[in-house]
């Protein structure tokens, strides 16, 4: 269960990079980090 909010465009991304159909480095720098703490890419899991 996520224990942060999230934004829609940053889930939608996420699910992308997830199926396969973009990469990390294609998602807009602005909205990188957030998908990034969605996919567990990034340390900072706990707010």
């Amino acid at each position: 269960m996520l224990k942060y909010k999230l934004s829609s465009l940053a889930a939608l991304y996420a699910a992308n990079v997830l199926d396969g159909g973009r990469t990390i480095d294609e998602v807009p720098a602005i909205i990188r980090p957030e998908v990034e703490r969605i996919l567990g890419l990034s340390s900072g899991d706990a707010e």
